[in-house]
């Protein structure tokens, strides 16, 4: 309706301005009578010409008005959408990196997570994930991210579980250097924890771990499978406490700043003392 209206007035203009034209040649006419009788008419043409160019006016802001409401409301239903995509690809990259692992390792079940919350009165970084028991969780079950082992399940409710991280001194792995075949044991301390390292302790005197050296579960004891990912070694030093060597690890993922990870509920070594391989 406002279309047809708008084409109308426009019509109306351009009939204007070629009358215009056309007066203005006979306006140079000598005869006055006839000049004055243009002149009014042509005041009568610019005030309907004006009239028409307002009229136009008018039903076009409405238009642009309707379209930028229209507009807007579909460029929010564009963000929503670009906000959902976002988070169901970032889903299915976190799906995709477990999925590799489980193909490479069937026999384990894994259930992915989000971190929900921080313990702020934790100096070693413990977090919690949004599952649980209900998804067979179980306290000591292994947690994970692409990057390897980051810690343990130390709490467990039917939705939640909090988990302690490989920085603190509770934790104990067993652990192997790739390379060196040494075997040692994973545990954090108050000392390494805010540069994000760890450390394998219990080396022996003629161990032949060094820097650079990659480190992964051993398998012993039951309580993690063998393979995981820990991190590489930073540097050789003394444990104060008990003037053993240990071995200084730099994990692969920066424990403090996980967002993501995934629970291995069953694996099949779980539960079983298998023997070291390591020299």
């Amino acid at each position: 309706m406002k279309k047809g209206k708008y084409n109308r007035n426009l019509k109306a203009l351009c009939v204007t301005l070629i009358i215009l034209t056309v007066l203005g040649v006979f306006s140079q006419a000598e005869n006055s009578i006839v000049s004055s009788g243009i002149n009014a008419a042509t005041k009568g043409l610019f005030r309907l010409s004006a009239m028409a160019t307002s009229s136009a006016d008018s039903a076009t802001r409405d238009e642009l008005l309707k379209e930028n409401e229209e507009l807007k409301k579909e460029n929010a239903s564009l963000r929503e959408q670009l906000a959902e995509y976002i988070d169901v690809k970032s889903e299915n990259e976190k799906l995709w990196s477990y999925y590799e692992l489980k193909k490479e390792n069937p026999s384990y079940k894994i259930a992915p997570a989000n971190v929900i919350r921080r313990d702020v009165n934790d100096d070693f970084y413990s977090f919690t994930l949004d599952v649980g028991t209900s998804v067979g969780v179980k306290v000591n079950a292994p947690v994970i991210t692409d990057n390897g082992l980051v810690g343990w399940v130390c709490q467990a409710d039917a939705a939640t579980c909090r988990v302690q991280t490989i920085l603190a001194p509770d934790t104990k792995a067993g652990v192997v250097d790739k390379q060196s075949g040494d075997s040692g044991i994973l545990s954090g301390s108050v000392s390494l924890c805010d540069k994000n390292l760890t450390s394998m302790n219990k080396l022996t005197e003629n161990h032949k771990v060094k820097e650079g050296d990659m480190v992964v579960t051993s398998g012993t004891g039951g309580a993690y499978p063998s393979g995981l990912l820990i991190g590489e070694v930073q540097s050789i030093e003394f444990n104060k406490y008990d003037a053993s060597r240990c071995a200084v690890i730099k994990p692969y993922e920066d424990v403090r700043k996980i967002t993501s990870a995934a629970v291995i509920t069953d694996f099949e070594s779980k539960g079983k003392v298998v023997k070291s391989d390591a020299k």
